[in-house]
């Protein structure tokens, strides 16, 4: 009977506390997004934006007639930078296709010729004042009413567009398909270095962005499904024939959407995580290959690491082009052409390794992947490969002890290809690890690899970081083996 008395007490607190929120929140935005789900969990501070004190809530709905997405977000954070702020800067990617000659997405992806993307502001507001903003290619600069001091809070309210455009790409669309990566105004870093803050480039990763916690109203037509970073709360069917979602994400480095027309979903629990693989309708034999296979690489990337963060884990096949494959927090894209019969298996095996790798080296441990980005792709590509070694049994590719010499310290800016990028960022990434392996052993490797991810987890981690975990553990002089990979800049 006290027992039934105690639960009946809790859960009235609980609704209480539930019905509060409600109220509070609608005093701030006039959108029910986040009146539901509790606050983050507490995790250790880092820099400005410091990921425990920043939340994003964002109220989605996509127009797929116009292919456009209409947003509003309500970013919550505090100014722990230590210094008066006088400007924000945020990543505004899809202004990246706003033009032919400068898209990042491959000619040939764009099926129905030249489509633009942008994303468009109609207005922004810091601590309840309206602000004035500039647009610099990639990125927003937003400029106060006044300066923010240390340690003061700061609420930035945007209202937005992004038109989709129409390509076969990590933030595009082909026909009932819309791959969502970036897609929203992103809060950038500011270190000791001052604003790490994002550019066009027609490879790799131009972006360095802080963990936080999410909280996305999604609204789609009822005869669209979609996956996304975090976890879905709740789902409403409106008179209207559209559904509302409703999505939390913790701890995530970014948040990502897929909405899609006739898909399939799967999914199996592997060791109290979830995984799901979405695919279109056809093929089921393959993706069903590829939900166990995931699982099995989160399993061994576990062991060796350090525990997968979330929940779920989600693998998405979409007709991308210009990537094998993407990383987000939680899921990846995989070209719908892994799903053919007689893709190369390795390869196919080799691809997801690394792409579920990064969910430890991106994810959990950031990096700056504009002036570092042999950090988390070196590490991923090296965990791949010894994924392939340990459990299936696959050489090493040879050749790898010949890598050494090659300058990793190149910014993404100072690369000048493609090819030029993969062989410094991958290959020469995965060869530091191997030669590592070869100076110190495997087991001392991987207690680098546990530390790094118990002093950085949800942070930013520097090359200079990574190096001095290197030294303490390897309990001998390394500068000779740093010195190869790293000469100094002239």
């Amino acid at each position: 009977m006290q027992k039934r008395n105690l639960y009946i007490m809790m859960s009235l607190i609980v609704v209480a506390v539930l019905c509060a929120s409600v109220i509070i929140y609608r005093e701030q935005v006039p959108v029910p997004i986040v009146s539901a789900i509790a606050p983050p969990v507490p995790i250790v501070a880092s820099a400005f934006p410091a990921p425990e004190k920043t939340s994003y809530q964002m109220k989605l709905r996509l127009d797929v007639a116009n292919n456009i997405l209409y947003g509003t977000t309500l970013l919550n954070t505090q100014n722990t930078s230590g210094k008066s702020m006088d400007e924000l800067w945020f990543t505004a990617y899809p202004n990246c296709f706003q033009s032919s000659d400068k898209t990042p997405a491959p000619l040939e992806a764009y099926y129905a010729g030249f489509n633009q993307g942008w994303l468009r502001f109609s207005l922004i507001k810091v601590n309840g004042q309206a602000v004035q903003f500039t647009e610099k290619g990639a990125s927003i600069q937003v400029k106060p009413a006044s300066a923010i001091a240390p340690e003061d809070k700061i609420q930035v309210k945007m209202t937005w567009k992004a038109q989709i455009p129409r390509v076969k790409y990590r933030y595009g669309s082909n026909n009932t398909v819309y791959m969502l990566g970036n897609f929203y105004p992103t809060l950038n870093v500011f270190s000791k270095d001052g604003w790490h803050n994002s550019y066009n480039s027609v490879f790799g990763d131009p972006f360095c962005f802080q963990s936080a916690y999410y909280a996305v109203s999604l609204n789609i037509p009822n005869a669209y499904n979609m996956v996304a970073t975090g976890r879905t709360v709740s789902k409403t069917s409106e008179d209207d024939g559209r559904d509302t979602y409703l999505i939390e994400a913790r701890d995530a480095r970014d948040f990502s959407l897929l909405v899609m027309y006739d898909y399939t979903e799967i999914k199996e629990e592997i060791k109290g995580v979830t995984i799901k693989c979405y695919f279109p309708s056809n093929h089921p034999e393959i993706a069903q290959q590829i939900l166990r296979k995931s699982g099995q690489i989160i399993n061994y990337y576990a062991s060796q690491f350090g525990s997968y963060p979330y929940g779920e884990f989600k693998v998405a096949f979409v007709p991308m082009q210009g990537f094998h494959g993407m990383e987000y927090s939680g899921l990846i894209f995989l070209r719908e052409e892994f799903l053919q019969v007689g893709y190369e298996p390795e390869r196919s095996d080799f691809i997801l390794a690394h792409e579920i790798a990064h969910q430890w080296w991106f994810g959990l441990v950031g990096n700056d992947q504009l002036r570092e980005p042999w950090l988390d792709e070196g590490l991923a590509n090296w965990s791949a490969y010894k994924y392939l070694q340990d459990v299936e049994g696959k050489p090493i590719p040879s050749g790898l002890e010949y890598k050494e010499g090659m300058n990793l310290g190149k910014e993404l800016r100072e690369m000048y290809s493609s090819q030029e990028y993969y062989l410094t960022a991958y290959t020469g990434g995965e060869a530091f690890w191997f030669g590592l392996e070869k100076e110190l052993g495997h087991e001392t490797v991987n207690k680098v690899l546990r530390r790094y991810l118990a002093d950085y987890k949800n942070k930013i981690a520097t090359t200079q970081d990574l190096m001095d975990i290197i030294k303490l553990e390897a309990h001998q002089d390394m500068s000779g083996y740093i010195y190869k990979w790293f000469p100094p800049k002239s």
